[in-house]
């Protein structure tokens, strides 16, 4: 049987009429396909011949591309797999590198910028800046750049959850340029450098008085004044007055603690109860008040100090025994700047030791001391005790003026102009010559006339 073969292109192959005879051999040019035919198809119905497969093409690709040269990148094919997997070196410089859909880097280096268009889900190791190279994220140093970068509102997530600082690990200063500050449910407001609490606040626990008042409490610690000098001395507990005190009303009728005259007089200056600045009416007293009531009545609003003195307490005084101190006015001098030794003189009064003392009545004893001697080791007194009796240098008087010591009267040259009776004078004996005796004498007014005491 003869063997046939005709060629053709595919244009003619799609438009031949009649079938190949079976076996015959038909090849088209341009696609360089070969076709048998059957006898009966036509041949644009006839599946070409395909002894060269995917897997032949697939295993000539796959070696060339393994045998390579190839530079940051390697490929490998799998047979079984029916695939070809490329893998690029992480030293490979890229100068354009596009990724869709989902890619998987190992460790990479980038130099210069990388877009990414979409969302960038990674871990993050290193430091993220700006568009104006602010640091954001400093990955040296371990830390978030807040200076200058909030740009809106800091609002947690869950109330009443998360704290700013810690009792270890504190901010130092909070500038806040509103006019409230919410605390809790209260609300502290600002109006320029005042700050107003809210009614009800406490110090300490202790409730703040309203209006003009201050803090409604005992007051622990120094007190000064504007100028800084120390008025309360805490750590002494004294009371210091460097430049006057006022006790009453001040020379403008308010109830200030120093004004111009004390501070210019340097001492305690007593106003009465009434309008400083007012005429005071002086009391006229009578010629013998009936008790010390009665002269402090009288004296209407003049300037006097009391010192009130109680013993036990103020709430609970207790009953006053003969010789108790009720108070005193001290006075003391210190006798070199180089030691503390102080010479005191005092003003002292006493329930008299020889008096009565009742609850409603307690008799009283003045005493007069001055300091006397190195180191003011003894003293020169005056007392004068609820009898009326005036003691010199001594504790007790045994007569109405007992003196221990000389008294000594003035020589006269002319006689009193009020005489009276039981006066005792020394009279010259020249200009004043009462008894006729040219010479110097003590005279005593008795019964109306002048008599030499023998």
């Amino acid at each position: 049987m003869p063997l046939q073969i005709r060629r053709g292109t595919e244009a003619e192959r799609q438009i031949l009429a009649t079938p190949p005879q079976q076996g015959e051999l038909v090849y088209i040019t341009d696609s360089e396909q070969l076709y048998v035919g059957d006898g009966t198809s036509l041949l644009r119905d006839i599946t070409p011949v395909t002894g060269y497969t995917d897997e032949n093409a697939l295993d000539y690709i796959g070696s060339v591309l393994d045998a390579g040269p190839h530079t940051g990148i390697s490929f490998a094919h799998s047979d079984a797999g029916n695939s070809i997997s490329a893998t690029i070196s992480p030293t490979q410089s890229l100068t354009t590198l596009t990724v869709s859909g989902n890619t998987s880097l190992s460790t990479t280096t980038v130099d210069g910028n990388l877009a990414v268009t979409g969302k960038l889900t990674a871990d993050f190791n290193g430091s993220i800046s700006g568009d104006d190279s602010t640091t954001l994220v400093d990955g040296v140093d371990n830390k978030i750049n807040l200076d200058g970068t909030v740009k809106g509102n800091i609002t947690p997530n869950i109330t009443e959850t998360y704290d700013i600082g810690s009792s270890s690990l504190r901010f130092r200063d909070l500038y806040l340029s509103g006019t409230s500050l919410h605390l809790g449910g209260a609300e502290v407001t600002a109006t320029g450098s005042v700050v107003d609490l809210p009614v009800g606040s406490t110090v300490g626990g202790v409730a703040i008085m309203g209006g003009s008042e201050s803090v409604l409490t005992d007051i622990q610690g120094s007190v000064f004044g504007d100028d800084s000098s120390v008025i309360v001395n805490a750590v002494d507990n004294t009371i210091t007055v460097a430049t006057g005190l006022n006790i009453g009303q001040s020379l403008d009728g308010g109830a200030t603690l120093f004004d111009a005259r004390s501070q210019a007089e340097g001492g305690v200056v007593i106003y009465p109860g009434t309008d400083a600045d007012s005429p005071l009416a002086l009391a006229t007293l009578a010629s013998t008040p009936s008790s010390v009531s009665d002269v402090l009545t009288g004296l209407g609003n003049l300037r006097r100090m009391t010192l009130e003195s109680y013993k036990g307490s103020i709430a609970s005084p207790t009953q006053l025994v003969a010789g108790d101190i009720l108070g005193a006015y001290a006075f003391s001098g210190q006798d070199s700047p180089s030691n503390d030794n102080r010479q005191v003189s005092a003003i002292l009064a006493q329930a008299d030791p020889n008096g009565t003392i009742t609850t409603d009545r307690v008799d009283q004893k003045i005493h007069i001391l001055v300091a006397h001697g190195v180191n003011g080791a003894s003293i020169k007194k005056f007392t004068f005790d609820s009898a009326g009796q005036m003691a010199i240098n001594q504790e007790n008087a045994s007569a109405t003026l007992d003196v221990n010591g000389f008294a000594k009267l003035a020589i006269l040259t002319a006689e009193p102009a009020s005489a009276a009776n039981g006066m005792i004078a020394i009279a010259d004996g020249t200009s004043w010559n009462p008894t006729g005796s040219g010479n110097q004498t003590v005279v005593a007014y008795v019964n109306g006339a002048w008599a030499a005491l023998s």
